[in-house]
């Protein structure tokens, strides 16, 4: 029998917590394949699971469009805040998704898993709902997206996490593009070197001191690169005439 995507219920996530928290004990639990069928722990909303089978996961941005189809494929209203949906599919995904380590596996931070839509603070860890609200709210500038959105899903980088933790930073599009300015190697189609680490701390630090005084909703892409300081010229791609 086809199986559908689901909804998991508050008794369904609760579950899946219980699972997650077994596994970092010397007594893991089996995982709950209950949770993956209509029942008392989740509700069926359509479509295939197979869809989900299909995301190409060492790809966030392949990923994202994916993820991107499936929420209109279903006719989800308000997926941003569907929190069983997103720990239903983190649920459906988790053998794929899961680090492992000495032949354990290794969930890390309850965050990734279940979503948590009124917690922005951690709902930009989850490994799914975040990067689909991100590409869902820039899918027009999806070229520039590509700086946040590279790499496997299980592994966002530093950069992600200094960018995405700030809302008024990741949902702003002139700050999308001022970081693909910055961080983003065109000719070789890379991330810089420099960008996930102390750039990206460094970063993150000096626009929460300009956000006091700027408006950064108001301003080009350009002149956020412009208004850096001289620590991140190394960064920066304007000719002689344009600075």
């Amino acid at each position: 029998m086809e199986m559908k995507i689901c909804r998991l219920t508050g008794r369904g996530i609760e579950k899946f917590i219980n699972y997650l928290d077994s596994l970092k004990t010397d007594r893991p639990q089996q995982f709950p394949h209950e949770l993956m069928s209509p029942s008392d722990y989740a509700v069926e909303i359509g479509g295939k699971a197979e869809w989900l089978d299909a995301l190409e996961l060492s790809d966030r941005m392949e990923t994202a469009k994916g993820l991107d189809a499936i929420v209109h494929k279903l006719g989800l209203q308000s997926a941003e805040r569907d929190k069983g949906f997103w720990t239903w599919c983190a649920a459906y995904l988790f053998d794929r998704l899961c680090k492992r380590s000495d032949g354990r596996y290794s969930p890390g931070e309850l965050a990734i898993w279940v979503a948590e839509p009124d917690n922005w603070k951690r709902y930009y860890r989850h490994y799914l709902a975040s990067i689909w609200q991100v590409y869902s709210a820039h899918k027009d500038m999806e070229e520039q997206l590509i700086v946040l959105l590279n790499g496997p899903v299980n592994t966002p980088g530093e950069l992600w996490a200094q960018v995405a933790a700030n809302q008024k930073l990741i949902t702003n599009p002139s700050m999308i593009g001022a970081i693909f300015h910055l961080f983003w190697d065109k000719e070789n189609g890379e991330r810089k070197r420099g960008s996930g680490g102390i750039g990206a701390r460094r970063l993150s630090q000096v626009l929460k001191q300009f956000e006091r005084t700027y408006d950064f909703y108001s301003m080009k892409p350009d002149d956020l690169v412009r208004l850096l300081p001289q620590e991140f010229e190394k960064f920066k791609e304007f000719s002689s005439s344009q600075k």
